[in-house]
């Protein structure tokens, strides 16, 4: 690093080093006045735009969406001067050419009305059309969210229906084995019964089957024919 660039780095570390022995002084002074919600009013907005710097080139301004005139966005306008608005408030979009390539976006804050309090003549009382205009789609919103719901739900029922299908074609898979084993059970026992009745059935017939007899019953095997 050049002798230049050192004293440039040097000037900027003094500088931060003023500033936040200023910002401290100002800190300070707030609590010792007892303006506690000033005081951290201040310290959020301080932290808000450290993060917003150190975001900054970073950030992908087509990925924060086109705004139409009449939307109402919520804005955090920072720390207040004077008669300003300060903080987050909702506002309406005034541009009507937003596009993702703007990087500026023109509003009009809003805020609510509190009692005693004097509103000089910048300020319009937009009476309760804002608040109908918000609850309608506000309703619209919850039509919207309910029916994703619902459909979520399906989908959600769908894995258990799957399962109780496949539990019981599982079940009925089971019963059919059971039932096959127990028919081919039986089949074998009742051709071993058959097989030993026929055996019993040529043994005690066989003395008694005449040569008409056997002509008749397709007994007859030529030389191996049985009939007496």
């Amino acid at each position: 690093m050049n002798e230049n660039n050192i004293k440039i780095k040097n000037n900027a570390i003094i500088h931060k080093d003023n500033s936040l022995n200023r910002l401290d002084l100002s800190f300070l002074k707030h609590i010792e006045l007892e303006e506690y919600k000033k005081s951290e009013l201040l310290a959020y907005w301080i932290n808000d735009f450290a993060v917003y710097h150190d975001e900054e080139r970073n950030f992908n301004i087509s990925k924060s969406g086109v705004f139409s005139r009449g939307d109402i966005i919520k804005v955090n306008l920072g720390f207040n001067i004077g008669n300003e608005l300060g903080g987050l408030h909702y506002c309406v979009v005034l541009g009507k050419y937003d596009n993702t390539r703007n990087g500026t976006l023109n509003v009009v804050p809003l805020t609510s009305k509190k009692p005693n309090k004097k509103y000089d003549s910048s300020t319009v009382n937009l009476g309760n059309e804002l608040y109908i205009l918000l609850q309608e789609k506000l309703d619209k919103e919850k039509k919207k969210l309910k029916q994703i719901l619902d459909e979520l739900e399906k989908i959600e029922d769908i894995p258990i229906n799957i399962q109780k299908i496949i539990e019981k074609e599982n079940k009925y898979i089971e019963k059919m084995k059971m039932l096959t084993l127990y028919h081919k059970e039986t089949a074998s026992e009742k051709a071993q019964n058959t097989k030993e009745n026929k055996e019993k059935t040529m043994d005690h017939a066989m003395p008694f089957i005449s040569a008409d007899t056997c002509s008749i019953v397709r007994k007859c095997a030529g030389d191996g024919c049985i009939c007496r």
